[in-house]
């Protein structure tokens, strides 16, 4: 008996018994089916699981963002007087990701770190697909003292633990659930700048699904910790010039970046460039340490490519990535 095969849906299954057989049957396919084999993403899952339970056992460098992130769960005093006094501990983003933390607490640090790791390189693979392998070893000789840095960051940002890889990868899956703009706006704040294609576009739902995720979730960990709030909106108004980091930043002032950001946003939404978002999201950070916009800009290459194959010439549908 010949078995069919139809794209994207499951090998069709000769029905036996009663109808909830049916459907377990079509699931059972479905799953077989949800899983292929591919290389470039297998890689970076199994990478991101050795590295991180070396980093667990103490075998490789420390992640010290990842770190940061940690220790912030169990901080007395979550954020410094000034941005250049930071320690590891305290936290420069809002409440929610040091509330996460504190709830993560009884898994013990092995466990979180491994997870954190494999998510950042899964994360660095769903945006630069295929190229994920050579980002990555174009900065190996960095770490030896040979070449500049810049090459680097595209590892170093999947190794030291930091959300970069993670907020870039949302500002692709953003397009298909709006709500994710609200992870952005509770860790660093201005990569939620994206959220605004939907009003320039008049998109209402979509702008309207992202604010009201964003709400609930601020209103969830103000009622929580209330005081951490307080003291972060204390610290995000003694330090609002962002003059005064811990390490050097990128020598062009968040005001000339946000000034740069909104004219390229609104030309992208109305000329429907998805590509845009991603390139002013890494462009609007606060804390732009050296090239830090990178892996943004990785993923508005992944949106930019998806955009050519799937929409045309002529198409004015945005894509939607996988």
């Amino acid at each position: 008996m010949n078995i069919p095969a139809v794209r994207d849906r499951a090998i069709a299954t000769p029905r036996f018994g009663s109808p909830r057989i049916w459907r377990l049957q079509h699931r059972v396919g479905a799953a077989r089916l949800g899983w292929q084999p591919e290389l470039a993403r297998d890689a970076m899952l199994l990478l991101g699981i050795i590295v991180g339970v070396a980093q667990a056992g103490g075998w490789f460098a420390l992640p010290v963002d990842a770190m940061g992130y940690w220790q912030s769960g169990s901080a007395r005093e979550l954020y410094p007087r000034v941005w250049s006094d930071v320690v590891t501990g305290n936290m420069l983003y809002p409440p929610p990701v040091a509330q996460i933390s504190t709830l993560l607490q009884p898994i013990g640090w092995p466990a979180f770190i491994v997870i954190v790791t494999t998510a950042t390189f899964a994360a660095f693979w769903y945006c630069a697909r295929q190229w994920s392998f050579p980002l990555m070893l174009i900065g190996i000789p960095w770490f030896f003292g040979i070449g500049p840095e810049e090459p680097a960051k595209f590892l170093a940002y999947a190794l030291i633990g930091n959300l970069q890889w993670m907020l870039a990868a949302l500002t692709i899956l953003a397009f298909r659930y709006p709500a994710l703009w609200s992870l952005e706006l509770v860790t660093k704040v201005t990569t939620a700048f994206g959220w605004w294609w939907y009003v320039i576009r008049g998109e209402w739902r979509k702008a309207a699904i992202g604010a009201a995720a964003t709400v609930l979730v601020i209103a969830v960990s103000f009622a929580l910790s209330p005081q951490w709030w307080f003291d972060y909106l204390g610290f995000a108004v003694r330090n609002f010039t962002a003059a005064d980091p811990p390490i050097p930043t990128f020598p062009i002032p968040l005001g000339v970046r946000l000034a740069t950001a909104v004219p390229l946003l609104i030309w992208g939404a109305r000329t429907n460039r998805p590509w845009t978002v991603p390139v002013v999201c890494g462009w609007s950070l606060v804390g732009l340490y050296s090239f830090g916009f990178l892996p943004f800009w990785v993923a508005a290459w992944r949106l930019r490519a998806a955009g050519s194959a799937d929409r045309g010439p002529r198409s004015k549908r945005a894509p939607r990535p996988a």
